[in-house]
């Protein structure tokens, strides 16, 4: 059976029953009583949070940290800074040096990763952001300056160039650590199997999602989708997929062929009449919908509608609504992933 920690007060009168007596009454006993109570207080505070230590669930940020780093092969991710290349116009012999600082107009730093020596006209360097993590992403086009003027670029002024500044990504979260690590306790590996695909995906910077797909493309072929929902465009791209590639590469067993792709999104569009039709409703309902896509909606899976109309019906301050789309379970192809589309409403 569990320990039951005594409560202050019942540790408190246990000492004062021990040092209490008749001729103790006028002594600082009760006073010391309540000392030792306190301490003895600590002491069993102390020893639940140790016990919460011992397993992942509850573990603090730094005692997981350390049973990640001994039971995984990636420890927590780390944040990665965006990259990207810039357009600049200069006179010939100019010199840009590298870690040379550039700024946006809303604050972001960048620094330069590659010296030029410039030619006469239009010139490229690539640069990355000062700061690891997502802030540093941007679009094409943006504009930076540098934080000191460089003699013999016109303006003064670097310009992003497509597809624009990409691959900061933050740190790993702690829940999505801690799950990495309870997974590694629920899951054995064995040499290969699909679950140890998913958890080698799973250990690449930016991946959330994956899914394995034996045979997919036939006999000895193994299909590995994935997907990185904390990007500003979830479903991965050539690069980010051979990423993925390369490091299951070395892991694999040599008898399998791997394809490292993409989830195909099959956007699924809601129409339904509320009541209350209130934008507050709207929001819930909407929050229920997306939480039941992220729950139920993997790769290949059904969506039945009798759970979309328990997470409609389950939103804050719905009392009734009539859905006139989906009307039967919503399926998806092997290589599908039902995403949420939005709402129609009134309709």
């Amino acid at each position: 059976m569990p320990f039951e920690t005594p409560s202050l007060p019942v540790l408190i009168k246990r000492a004062q029953s021990d040092l209490a007596s008749d001729s103790l009454r006028q002594s600082d006993a009760q006073v010391l009583a309540r000392t030792l109570g306190g301490a003895a207080y600590g002491l069993y505070g102390y020893l639940d949070w140790i016990a919460e230590q011992i397993l992942p669930d509850k573990a603090d940020e730094s005692t997981l940290e350390r049973i990640a780093a001994l039971r995984l092969n990636q420890p927590r991710k780390a944040a990665q800074a965006a990259s990207g290349s810039v357009s600049f116009t200069a006179s010939a012999g100019a010199v840009l040096d590298v870690d040379t600082l550039l700024q946006s107009s809303d604050g972001r730093a960048y620094k330069v990763t590659a010296s030029r020596t410039t030619i006469n006209g239009l010139n490229i360097t690539s640069i990355a952001a000062l700061d690891a993590g997502s802030l540093g992403n941007a679009d094409a086009g943006m504009t930076l300056i540098p934080v000191q003027p460089i003699q013999g670029i016109a303006g003064n002024s670097f310009v992003v160039l497509a597809p624009g500044l990409s691959g900061g990504i933050a740190q790993e979260s702690l829940e999505s650590l801690r799950s990495r690590v309870i997974r590694s306790y629920r899951i054995i590996p064995h040499g290969g199997s699909a679950q140890d695909y998913e958890t080698w995906a799973l250990e690449c910077p930016g991946v959330t999602r994956a899914w394995c797909r034996g045979s997919y493309l036939g006999p000895g072929t193994v299909g590995l989708f994935i997907m990185r929902d904390d990007d500003a465009q979830p479903v991965p791209g050539p690069a980010q997929l051979a990423e993925v590639q390369a490091y299951i590469e070395p892991l694999r067993p040599v008898t399998a062929e791997l394809h490292v792709l993409p989830p195909e999104q099959k956007p699924v569009i809601y129409s339904m009449r509320l009541t209350p039709d209130t934008t507050a409703v709207r929001a819930a309902v909407e929050a229920q919908l997306r939480d039941l896509h992220n729950r139920e909606a993997g790769l290949g899976e059904t969506l039945l509608i009798s759970h979309i109309r328990e997470a409609i019906s389950s939103a804050t301050g719905e009392s009734d609504h009539a859905l006139t789309s989906p009307t039967l379970d919503v399926q998806a192809a092997s290589n599908q992933l039902l995403t949420f589309g939005g709402c129609v409403w009134g309709a």
